[in-house]
């Protein structure tokens, strides 16, 4: 009790400091950028996408006018702004900050210290819609950085987006606009990106067309560059200046980044966030590609409207058109793996755990492979794939929760200690239910008692057209049921050892106690009968007894499967291996389909 009490004042007295720290740094920044802004003009960069690459660009032409503090990274939420304001010297003529606005009202604390000379609004799109529930109202939140203009200054602005254009129309300001439409200042004529030649634009500015080359693959990035061109007009630049300044600039890490190696294949990284309307765009760019293999890894997307059971089997019918090899990572990979029922298609791979997908992948490739990575960083840490074809990854946390990517961790080549994956079970309340079926793998198993567990989840995948996928825990067929999803999984391990594949299948699925429920073969019940029972000992049943043991808990439901045959003489042991006679068989088959009938409405009761 002693020691809690002293940890909650420790992290009351932190979160006290902490506090004190922001404000102090706040009210520090905002005196000192008074003084900053009668000498630097401040570049304000916001969007849906583009922000980084735009900044990183705008910056590089800048300097050759003078001096430039720009944000280091993608330091570009409203905390951060404060701490780099501190870090502008009077001596740089120019500074380019990077505006998240990823949730409402985000912008108004940086908008109190800095009003931007120049603002940029890339585009507005689905990014943090769950904070904002409607395009509009992302659209209201960037258009504050415009709104913060002084009357002499300039909004450099997308013209080919709606929303922007609108907010362009309204803001009574000097605009420069960018994009392909009539009327742009630096319109797009067009943009070239075949990999592996890389982004080249040809604009036209005040009658004038112009070739614009860069060192950048894909032709999402266009905006960008083009936004970045109008911040160089907007500050003075000559735009022959601008120009030369884009080629000499290289991709942010994880967007749109080319990485090549000795071995002679090469990784496409656009793995920093994965928002589902920004999967077009590196899908556009791989159907294009002049490659001897297009290989497509797929993480976890955000930012969609479509439920996940049936956004990852479009996305992986989509990413098949395009790729020779589709490979999905992490939690909904099975989801994505039901797409093999509608194509038939034999290169498309998934695997819920990225060591597996690496070992995959290491044995794969071949020299001239293109390889796209595409998901959230935060969430799967993909790069650790590359990093892997390289030199020995120790660490395959699935979870870890940091944001940074994982070249400077120090975890990324120590080995991680077996336990350092785990999450408690008891502290899971995703509610992802799962029905463990208990059995033995392999063919000769197969007309046993004791795969009773197996031949149940067997049939409500047929039952429910459900497609099985085989991970290094066993295999896993996902089916919906009431409009929930419902993991099936049969372990890989032998009935006796199941328990540990069980519980490491359970905690990648967040799943807890109360929403596992185990079929398994029952000596105490004569053949035919089926019982469904929640909690109890393991009888005996060593299958039972491993998975209390790697469960830590007896209190899951199970549903015992009665093989006990009238005639049977035989020990226990010998009996549940001896496989069904014809007769065993005819006596056993309605007990399967009504366990399944049983199952089926005890998922659908409780999803109630």
């Amino acid at each position: 009790m002693i020691r809690r009490v002293q940890q909650m004042t420790s992290n009351y007295l932190y979160k006290w400091l902490r506090s004190g720290l922001h404000l102090f740094r706040f009210w520090s920044a905002f005196i000192y950028s008074k003084k900053l802004k009668k000498t630097v003009c401040f570049v304000g960069i916001t969007g849906s996408a583009g922000k980084t690459t735009t900044k990183d660009i705008s910056a590089n032409i800048l300097r050759t006018a003078g001096e430039c503090f720009n944000t280091p990274g993608t330091e570009n939420y409203s905390h951060s702004i404060a701490k780099l304001l501190l870090k502008v010297r009077p001596r740089h003529r120019f500074c380019v900050l990077e505006c998240s606005g990823g949730e409402p009202g985000e912008l108004n604390k940086p908008l109190r210290l800095f009003a931007p000379n120049i603002a940029v609004l890339t585009l507005i799109a689905r990014d943090h819609f769950k904070a904002f529930k409607s395009l509009e109202a992302i659209a209201e939140e960037k258009s504050k950085l415009v709104s913060a203009l002084p009357i002499d200054g300039v909004a450099v602005l997308n013209i080919d987006d709606p929303l922007v254009r609108a907010i362009g129309e309204s803001c009574n300001r000097k605009i420069i606009w960018v994009g392909k439409a009539d009327g742009a200042t630096i319109r797009l004529l067009s943009a070239r990106s075949k990999w592996p030649e890389p982004l080249t634009l040809e604009v036209k500015y005040e009658g004038t067309t112009y070739q614009v080359p860069t060192s950048f693959h894909g032709k999402q990035l266009a905006l960008s560059v083009l936004s970045a061109l109008g911040v160089g007009l907007a500050a003075g630049i000559p735009l022959t200046s601008a120009i030369s300044a884009v080629a000499e600039v290289r991709p942010a890490e994880g967007r749109m980044e080319v990485v090549s190696n000795e071995k002679d294949f090469t990784f496409l990284r656009d793995d920093w966030k994965a928002p589902h309307w920004s999967f077009s765009a590196p899908l556009e760019f791989m159907a294009e590609a002049d490659a001897r293999r297009k290989i497509i890894i797929i993480g976890t997307l955000s930012d969609y409207s479509l439920s996940a059971s049936k956004l990852y089997p479009k996305v992986a019918r989509q990413a098949l058109e395009v790729g020779d090899i589709v490979i999905f990572v992490g939690p909904h990979a099975p989801r994505a793996a039901k797409a093999k029922r509608d194509t038939g298609a034999e290169n498309l791979h998934a695997f819920t755990e990225i060591r597996e997908a690496s070992a995959f992948l290491n044995a794969l490739l071949e020299p001239g492979d293109l390889v796209l990575l595409k998901g959230s960083n935060k969430a799967d840490h993909l790069v650790r794939l590359m990093y892997n074809t390289q030199n020995p990854v120790g660490c395959w946390a699935n979870q870890c929760g940091v944001a940074n990517f994982c070249c400077d961790c120090p975890r990324l080549y120590k080995p991680m200690p077996a336990s350092a994956a785990i999450i408690p079970l008891a502290g899971n309340d995703s509610g992802r239910k799962v029905i463990v079926g208990l059995g033995n793998p392999g063919s000769s198993y197969e007309n046993t008692p004791h795969n009773a567990g197996y031949r149940v989840l067997d049939r409500m995948a047929t039952r429910m057209n459900g497609l099985w996928v085989s991970f290094a825990e066993g295999a896993v067929c996902e089916v919906d049921i009431a409009g929930e999803t419902v993991s099936l999984f049969k372990p890989a391990a032998q009935m006796n050892h199941s328990g540990p594949s069980t519980r490491q299948f359970l905690d990648r699925m967040g799943t807890a106690i109360n929403d596992c429920l185990v079929v398994h073969d029952e000596m105490d019940l004569t053949l035919g009968q089926v019982k469904l029972k929640q909690g109890g000992g393991d009888a005996g049943h060593k299958g039972l007894k491993s998975l209390v043991a790697s469960l830590g808990s007896h209190e899951f439901k199970r549903m015992r499967i009665g093989v006990r045959r009238p005639d049977n003489t035989n020990a226990a042991k010998n009996s549940v291996l001896q496989p069904f006679s014809d007769s065993d068989e005819t006596a056993l088959e309605p007990s399967v389909d009504r366990a399944v009938d049983i199952l089926l409405n005890d998922v659908a009761g409780s999803a109630l």
